[in-house]
């Protein structure tokens, strides 16, 4: 989920993995948070971590010992006072969200569809996500990198 409507830049956190998470994996997924963290930081934009505990978006593949990593903007989770601050700091009010509202109403409803997208979000996360592509695509040794 990139464009949610009340959007958090969320940045799934290789820190907070499970313990049924395989070792071989624990350094990558690591790796690719601080990429992404790296890339919100040099565009002056906010970020927030969210968990990283085996959802359905990426659990099966580390269950398999692949690495992972990504971006989430929000489904049923309530942006908070803190996150409006940090996000009018940077983005404006305008872009800032609402407080205390969930950052997708539509979240898996019969609304949620392309009409449901705030575009800004969804542009950035797009280029972010393009942007970390890019440079696991120019690792020599991508494998040796990740793990």
């Amino acid at each position: 989920m990139l464009g949610s409507p009340n959007f958090i830049f969320g940045i799934y956190d290789g820190r907070s993995q499970t313990t049924h998470t395989p070792n071989e994996t624990v350094s990558g997924n690591k790796k690719t948070s601080l990429l992404f963290q790296n890339w919100f930081e040099e565009h002056n934009l906010p970020y927030d971590y969210t968990d990283f505990n085996g959802r359905s978006d990426y659990g099966p593949f580390l269950a398999e010992g692949i690495v992972a990593g990504g971006l989430f903007s929000g489904a049923d989770g309530i942006k908070t006072q803190e996150q409006y601050g940090r996000y009018a700091n940077k983005l404006g009010d305008k872009l800032a969200g609402t407080v205390n509202e969930t950052h997708d109403q539509c979240y898996h409803r019969a609304c949620d569809n392309i009409n449901n997208i705030n575009l800004y979000a969804y542009e950035k996360m797009i280029q972010a996500a393009a942007s970390i592509l890019e440079i696991l695509a120019r690792q020599d040794n991508l494998k040796t990198w990740l793990y």
